[in-house]
């Protein structure tokens, strides 16, 4: 059971489900006359939107990955352009900007695990066209600062909150801050449709650049004419009635999610909190975590690896495809033609792009001397150890008791 919203699948979930197979209407569209017509995906759409405090929600078929690259091409973001990103990312991240003809510039990460403001800074050019601002492991980024930096250049935000929705920042949700937001809701997230993702914007023109690329050029909800001019040619990502249901369904358990990760997650961290030369995550705004991971460091990362190896866990150096120097389709930069842009592309002239292990150390030097404690997430890749979304507060004194132990032993507690 990998995240919170799989293990509460449950009667609503298969009730709004039988509701879509019984009306006979799979597809968003349906007759706004018929009652049997529930438009799941609509009204999904417009609670997340609510959540996040915009106007617009669109729902997506293919996850995070596809709303982060409808994201980008709506922004107009193509050949020629870089996008700023973080090293210690979903590789989903890194390869939306590459499908989108655009180059990857990877940014270092700070001790909140996300974005480094100063760093984004120093890194921006005359051909970024947009920031990546990703809420890794439930917890939200330096907005303030970041939106600070991108105010002062002209450069939208687009905010990958794949691993944070429910989160927020400031009394804001997460997703809802920048131009544009994406959301990802496969079985690893806060809650699941098993796949699809969604989009949040309170920009209306954007809003219909986004809809038109996910649904083969056509206006919102297809109104007007169905020979109305259409802006440009678009895609099919458009998201079913079915999954729309499944989410609408969890979405409803949104707020018993956060409060019981929550309290587990205090559990754990005001029992461990004792131990020598242990660190934990900088929480940028407390009120606003998640909560799905409880990230501590240790002194060396001799001694992160030797705790996390013998808990069965991982340094969060080791979390695969989440660390840019796990990447070797990008440190190859591999993709599926080979030919054209963002690197074989004369946009850049004799110099090139290279990606290497080593080249963003202050996130190298973070990630081996960390590791997460699984609190509402099971992913082998990120969190191999911890607590269940239906672990109660005995098992989360467990879990935090085995860590003093081991972790006690390591750090000469």
């Amino acid at each position: 059971m990998p995240g919170p919203g799989v293990e509460l699948i449950g009667e609503e979930e298969t009730a709004q489900v039988l509701e879509v197979l019984s009306s006979g209407f799979l597809s968003r569209y349906g007759p706004a006359d018929d009652p049997r017509f529930g438009a799941k995906v609509h009204l999904v759409e417009q609670q997340v939107a609510e959540l996040a405090g915009v106007r617009y929600g669109l729902g997506l078929s293919g996850g995070g990955s596809a709303a982060l690259l409808v994201a980008l091409m709506g922004l107009g973001v193509g050949a020629g352009d870089e996008v700023i990103v973080p090293g210690f990312t979903f590789v989903a991240s890194i390869s939306a900007i590459v499908f989108a003809g655009a180059t990857p510039v990877l940014a270092e990460v700070d001790e909140s695990f996300d974005l480094d403001p100063a760093d984004v800074e120093a890194r921006i050019t005359p051909r970024t066209a947009a920031i990546i601002v990703v809420h890794m492991l439930g917890g939200p980024a330096r907005m303030d600062e970041l939106k600070a930096v991108a105010d002062r250049h002209g450069i939208p935000i687009i905010e990958d909150s794949a691993q944070a929705f429910g989160a927020t920042y400031c009394g804001r949700g997460v997703g809802g801050i920048g131009k544009v937001g994406t959301y990802s809701f496969n079985e690893y997230k806060t809650i699941t449709c098993g796949d699809g993702g969604m989009i949040v914007t309170d920009d209306e023109d954007l809003y219909g650049r986004l809809f038109a690329i996910h649904d083969q050029g056509h206006a919102p909800h297809r109104s007007g004419s169905k020979y109305a001019e259409r802006p440009f040619l678009g895609l099919n990502f458009r998201m079913t009635e079915l999954s729309g249901a499944v989410l609408l369904a969890q979405v409803r358990k949104l707020d018993l999610i956060r409060d019981h990760l929550r309290e587990n997650k205090a559990i754990v961290k005001s029992t461990i909190a004792g131990l020598p030369g242990l660190g934990f995550r900088t929480i940028v705004d407390p009120e606003g975590d998640l909560a799905t991971h409880l990230v501590v460091t240790f002194p060396t990362p001799e001694i992160a690896k030797a705790v996390a190896d013998e808990l069965g866990s991982i340094t969060l150096a080791a979390s695969g495809w989440h660390v840019y120097a796990n990447m070797e389709h990008l440190i190859e930069m591999r993709t599926v033609s080979g030919r054209g842009c963002p690197f074989d592309c004369a946009c850049y002239g004799s110099d090139g792009v290279h990606y290497e292990a080593g080249m963003l150390p202050q996130t190298d030097a973070l990630l081996a001397r960390s590791m997460s404690i699984g609190i509402g997430i099971f992913d082998t890749n990120l969190a191999p150890w911890g607590l269940r979304m239906r672990d109660d507060a005995d098992a989360a004194h467990r879990v935090a008791e085995r860590f003093c132990e081991v972790a006690g032993r390591h750090l000469g507690n």
